[in-house]
């Protein structure tokens, strides 16, 4: 009876605990509420600079696949979730990982478009697939998969059990330097574009290490050593050159030839590096990797005013990522155990509704792309809602009012159940 007793009141000291929490936690949600109910929603074309709530149409060209369905968008939040078994039957699904990956995109209604950097945002989207997969480990293989109704449609081949169980390592791997990126960002100055671009895009890698962070953080350092070793950015424009024509064409090789020479005599120019012969000998020796530093460097440059060009960029980036996608998946092993994955997706074309900073666009592509919607410092509210606006502060009023009465509630009656245990009620 008495370790019973003990079990009880330690049960009854973590309610305690997360009754108080979700209580506090509800008033951070109801000005949060606040916050955007008093924030007017205004035309893109008339946004200031701070605060902003916008309405409009997802656009852009660069995507990622999703990992349940491939879908092609320009984020994911995917939770995995595993199944722990019980030593007396049964058991539980409980949270192992929640991996986002995103790219920039523009938000557009009749007035104009903005710049969209959804890194660190909070997001309320419809629930996509959800999928439930099994390693050969723990018992007989399967996969079930379901479709929320309102979800985005699917056209790409779904991923494969194995890529999955693959996906899931991936996941865990990165749950925790995206918890330590997204932490750094609530007590510095990380959506603040007046600090460094290096500094900014380190952040960015932390909360995002397989995503947009990661990409601007890998372009920074190559940018970085470019502009050391070729200021005149001759080998940049030659890698873009490559990609403005098919893959396996006459014109894409000769364009190949082209940009491998003269990064051979780029290489040869340093003090302990061989004659540029040597140097294109040892880069042919390796075609694959010799395109994938073609695709990373064409990635890289800024964003091109000329379509074509910017174009080619897209086509090189998109490789570049299939590419470093492959790699992961042949040095990943697979996940033992059973796994639930449910999948959320901001896609193109769609309606969204977003309350975040404005700020100026440290990269923009002409006259009209002069702003960028981000994560702010002064003001750190970042919401990406497939809601209207009225909707979504209903939601946000309710999630907040059920929170403060669900924890007040929780943390009375476990108080109640102590006092009386102890005899002092």
């Amino acid at each position: 009876m008495a370790h019973d007793d003990g079990r009880l009141l330690l049960y009854v000291m973590l309610g305690f605990g997360g009754g108080i929490y979700t209580f506090f936690k509800g008033f951070r949600e109801f000005r949060k509420y606040r916050l955007v109910a008093d924030t007017p929603e205004i035309r893109i074309r008339s946004i200031p600079m701070g605060l902003v709530q916008i309405r409009g149409q997802a656009l852009g060209e660069e995507t990622l696949p999703s990992p349940l369905t491939h879908t092609s968008c320009y984020l994911y939040k995917v939770v995995v979730e595993q199944w722990h078994s019980e030593s007396r039957g049964g058991g539980e699904w409980k949270h192992a990982a929640t991996d986002m990956r995103s790219v920039k995109f523009y938000l557009q209604d009749s007035s104009g478009n903005v710049l969209v950097d959804s890194t660190n945002a909070e997001l309320d989207l419809p629930c996509g697939s959800t999928r439930e997969v099994r390693s050969q480990s723990s018992g007989a293989s399967f996969s079930s998969s379901t479709q929320a109704q309102g979800a985005a449609p699917v056209s790409a081949t779904p991923a494969t059990d194995t890529e999955l169980l693959q996906y899931v390592v991936q996941a865990q791997s990165r749950h925790f330097p995206q918890m330590v990126g997204r932490g750094i960002g609530l007590i510095s100055h990380g959506g603040d574009p007046a600090y460094s671009p290096e500094r900014q895009s380190f952040l960015n890698f932390l909360s995002d290490p397989a995503g947009a962070g990661a990409e601007d953080f890998r372009s920074q350092m190559m940018k970085s050593m470019l502009a050391r070793q070729d200021p005149s950015g001759e080998t940049s424009s030659l890698a873009l050159e490559v990609w403005k024509h098919p893959q396996g064409s006459e014109e894409f090789q000769a364009a190949l030839e082209r940009f491998v020479h003269a990064y051979a005599h780029l290489m040869a120019s340093g003090k302990h590096v061989p004659d540029p012969a040597a140097v294109e000998a040892q880069v042919r020796q390796r075609p694959e990797q010799m395109l994938q530093m073609v695709a990373l460097l064409a990635g890289a440059a800024e964003p091109q005013v000329d379509p074509e060009t910017e174009k080619a960029r897209q086509v090189a980036l998109a490789y570049g990522r299939e590419q470093l996608a492959a790699t992961a998946r042949q040095q990943t092993r697979t996940a033992p155990g059973r796994y639930r994955l449910t999948e959320y997706c901001l896609v193109s074309g769609q309606m969204y509704d977003i309350t975040g900073t404005c700020a100026e666009n440290p990269n923009p592509r002409d006259e009209y792309d002069r702003n960028i919607i981000l994560k702010g410092t002064n003001e750190p509210t970042f919401l990406i809602s497939s809601k209207t606006e009225k909707e979504f502060e209903s939601s946000l009023r309710k999630r907040a009012v059920w929170m403060i009465l669900g924890g007040a509630a929780l943390a009375v009656v476990c108080l109640a159940i102590f006092l009386g245990k102890l005899g002092l009620l």
